[in-house]
């Protein structure tokens, strides 16, 4: 409500209020006095109403001399200091008005209470919320909204009744300044922190300063500890604003906001910088359809490689600000932006989206849930029908009756980052971390790099990356590897088992089967990855075929890796290959070769089925004539049990 329209309505109530007095009065107002300061009341009154705060400051001083138990004009200190943003002065200056007269206006303990809820004190909150309920005048859309808030501010009290583990440690001088700091990212091998400063920034051939948001970036070094933060090399940084930046999982692509930008479509679009040798490359407007008119910002790149999460004021949204999505096409274009949905979004705003590179837990920030204070943190995780659960509160006291606007959760999911303003700080906002309490984490994920190249030549190859779900048959994650020098850089989700798919044109493709069964890897898994060039003899193992046990029945698990091999002979037509099936050397020979045989007759049966040729296919049992490795070992045998895919 406004102040200056309740002050006008106040002031009808307090013509009938002067001199009616409470039984838990504090103090008794002079009549006498009351009269004589009444003048300047109302003079500062008029000020207040006609905006000139200044004014009404020193008439309320000159009629509080004369008389300090006016409660209205205890009243009137308070909607100042409110309207000043000074909300503790505001607080004691309803609490002494009522003091003095606890009838003198009833809306004022709903006032109370709503600063005393926004401020952190929710058991105060609670009395007085209760204690305005009780009037009987109050109006019915008054008493809605008080009871309304009322429950929230219950509800509340029971999150900050069941506190979450909490233990922020601030990054320390390398990182925080007496500037701002704020929106950190961590690389996925935790070995790099990006984020936003908004600092003084100087340039030398003109000695112009202004306030200006640029990238810093910052290392770890032996010890595990943040090296001094530099600006992050390349052209990313320009003469403009940079804000809220995403990382790709790959560590190619740096997606940031760019407002009032000249080649910007609307007040904030989104940008993207590929690194270079030298750095960061100059970055270039995402464009439509994920740029409009509107506001775009705060994007978030999957770990897949395929989907933009952002956030946005476009037509269409649910509130103010929206979660939305787009994905990323074949060709490198982007699909229509798609709404999140309203178990995410709410009339109010949504923002910050980071899901994290599991590619089901997404953090965001809400005013619309409800929650401890105007914007708070929340959590959502996506089920195997692509469907989002209802968000959950991060909990007290990770939230508070402050606004807390984005959070950064580490690849192994136990360390969270985020800025805020502290009393250990170093200046304005700084970044911290703490560590994520259990229920709040996301799956855990590691990684693995390295290179591919041509196995005859050793040329490096920008091969294709897929990690397939073996349980839903969905692309996990997708990357390409770079044509420099074949390097590569891929999340392993280690909630799950997967297929690891490499491919290259004129290449067979390469197959390997990832189960880290929940284990996190503190250092990257190395491997170099030779691709064989299609070529008579040319085979490869199909570590992804899977049969029942003593039996030549494909399981369902089987199905990520017989489409790839499908894909594989569809896109090479001319190729004509063998399925061989090997065991292991436990059992008689008479046993062995036949369910060999059967088993690889399964694979070519199967691709029969969907269309492939009989005439390209020949399956073979060899049974246990052709060991990979010696039959010494349980690992060794495990290896020997496989199928084989060789060009004919």
């Amino acid at each position: 409500m406004n102040r200056r329209i309740f002050f006008l309505a106040l002031g009808l109530w307090c013509g009938m209020m002067h001199f009616v007095l409470a039984q838990d009065v504090v103090c008794t107002p002079d009549p006498a006095a009351l009269k004589r300061a009444e003048t300047n009341y109302q003079r500062a009154l008029a000020a207040y109403q006609n905006g000139l705060n200044n004014q009404a400051w020193k008439f309320i001083r000159i009629a509080q001399n004369i008389e300090p138990c006016y409660a209205e004009l205890h009243l009137l200190k308070a909607s100042v200091w409110e309207d000043e943003k000074s909300f503790d002065s505001a607080i004691s200056a309803y609490r002494k008005a009522l003091s003095i007269n606890p009838d003198v206006y009833p809306n004022a303990w709903f006032f109370l209470a709503q600063l005393e809820m926004n401020t952190g004190r929710y058991e105060e909150a609670d009395t007085h919320f209760t204690r305005f309920l009780t009037y009987s005048s109050i109006s019915a859309k008054m008493r809605e909204k008080a009871e309304m808030m009322c429950l929230r501010n219950r509800e509340t009290l029971k999150t900050v009744e069941n506190s979450v583990p909490f233990s922020p440690i601030n990054l320390g001088p390398n990182i925080n300044t007496p500037y701002d700091e704020y929106m950190p990212l961590v690389t996925v091998d935790d070995s790099m922190l990006i984020f936003t400063r908004r600092y003084m920034k100087e340039y030398p051939d003109t000695k112009l300063r202004k306030l200006e948001e640029d990238f810093f970036m910052s290392k770890r070094d032996s010890t595990g500890a943040w090296t001094l933060a530099v600006l992050l090399p390349g052209e990313v940084n320009s003469d403009d604003n940079e804000g809220t930046q995403s990382i790709s999982p790959d560590g190619r692509y740096l997606f940031f906001a760019g407002c009032g930008r000249r080649d910007g479509r609307g007040s904030c679009d989104i940008y993207v910088s590929r690194r270079t040798k030298d750095g960061w490359g100059r970055p270039f407007n995402i464009g439509e359809p994920v740029n409009t008119i509107a506001w775009e910002s705060q994007p978030c790149m999957s770990s897949d490689g395929k989907t933009l999460y952002f956030a946005s004021t476009r037509a269409g949204g649910h509130g103010g600000s929206d979660l939305w999505k787009a994905e990323l096409t074949d060709i490198g274009t982007w699909r229509t932006p798609v709404n999140l949905g309203d178990v995410i979004n709410t009339p109010g705003d949504e923002s910050s989206p980071f899901l994290h590179p599991d590619g089901k837990t997404l953090y965001f920030a809400s005013n619309g849930h409800g929650g401890l204070g105007g914007v708070d943190l929340w959590v959502s995780r996506m089920d195997e029908k692509g469907r989002w659960s209802v968000p959950q509160n991060l909990g007290y006291p990770i939230n508070t009756h402050q606004d807390e606007f984005a959070l950064y959760v580490n690849a192994r999911g136990d360390t969270a980052y985020y800025s805020r303003t502290g009393e250990d700080g170093y200046g304005k906002a700084d970044i911290y971390a703490f560590p994520l309490y259990e229920q709040a984490r996301p799956a855990t994920v590691s990684f693995m790099r390295g290179n591919v190249y041509d196995e005859e030549t050793g040329k490096p190859l920008a091969a294709k990356f897929e990690l397939i779900s073996l349980k839903t048959k969905q692309v996990r994650i997708a990357s390409q590897a770079d044509a420099r020098d074949g390097g590569f850089f891929v999340c392993l989700p280690c909630d799950e088992a997967f297929a690891l798919n490499v491919s290259c044109p004129g290449y067979l493709f390469y197959s390997e089967h990832i189960a880290l069964d929940g284990k996190h890897i503190n250092t990257p898994l190395q491997k170099g990855i030779a691709l064989k060039p299609i070529r008579k003899d040319a085979a490869i193992v199909l570590n992804n075929i899977f049969y029942k046990t003593n039996q030549y029945t494909l399981e369902e698990s089987s199905l990520a890796e017989l489409g790839r091999i499908f894909t594989f002979l569809a896109q090479n037509p001319s190729v004509k290959v063998e399925i061989g099936g090997h065991t292991d050397d436990i059992g008689a020979a008479s046993y062995n070769k036949p369910l060999s045989q059967k088993r690889a007759q399964a694979v070519a049966d199967y691709l029969i089925s969907q269309g492939i040729d009989a005439a390209r296919l020949s399956a073979v049992g060899y049974g246990m004539d052709r060991p990979a490795v010696p039959n010494d070992s349980d690992e060794n045998r495990a290896l020997n049990r496989r199928t084989e895919m060789k060009i004919l």
